[in-house]
């Protein structure tokens, strides 16, 4: 099974982060298939009732692209191109009110679909691109990581500190070392 990735401070961030090494020579989907997709809605309580399909996989790998793009454009102080608001906009159309559980602990119905549980990321990541949290939001410091946080302790440098902060250090040291000797 896959590990995806998390801390990046939001689902729909975490989202991005499931194609890995972006910027890099090598990238890796992490969501490639219907099954992938579905472990990892899942694993964020968003698991849709009916079955994820090969046309859904489609839909998501272009929605979390546009995001990424929509993210990085807002990070920059750039407005969005047209596309991808269509395509955003287009992937809000499939949101449907939150039915809260009547019985036992306080929680969400599961959405009845794959584009209901995408709608529910692109509202989240429309919120936090256009609300408070617009201020926090922060590219990875390592320029070859994609990685892009919600830093609410303003103290963060990177996505995460197991992966790129580890590999930054690792850098800074190596040069050091070439420059010592």
């Amino acid at each position: 099974m896959t590990e995806f990735r998390t801390g990046n401070g939001a689902d729909w961030l975490d989202f991005l982060s499931t194609e890995v090494g972006r910027y890099r020579a090598m990238q890796r989907n992490l969501v490639p298939d219907p099954t992938a997709l579905r472990a990892w809605l899942a694993e964020r309580g968003l698991e849709p009732v009916a079955p994820v399909t090969a046309a859904d996989v489609d839909a998501a790998l272009a929605l979390r692209e546009a995001l990424h793009r929509i993210t990085v454009a807002t990070l920059r102080g750039a407005a969005p191109t047209r596309p991808d608001l269509r395509l955003l906009q287009d992937a809000l159309a499939a949101d449907q009110p939150l039915h809260i559980r009547a019985s036992g602990p306080l929680r969400v119905d599961r959405p009845a679909t794959t584009a209901v549980a995408l709608a529910r990321l692109a509202r989240a990541a429309v919120a936090d691109l256009t609300g408070p949290n617009a201020e926090r939001l922060h590219a990875c410091g390592d320029d070859t990581c994609a990685g892009i946080f919600l830093d609410l302790t303003g103290r963060r440098r990177w996505c995460t500190d197991e992966r790129c902060g580890v590999r930054l250090r690792v850098r800074a040291h190596r040069a050091r070392q070439r420059a010592g000797a």
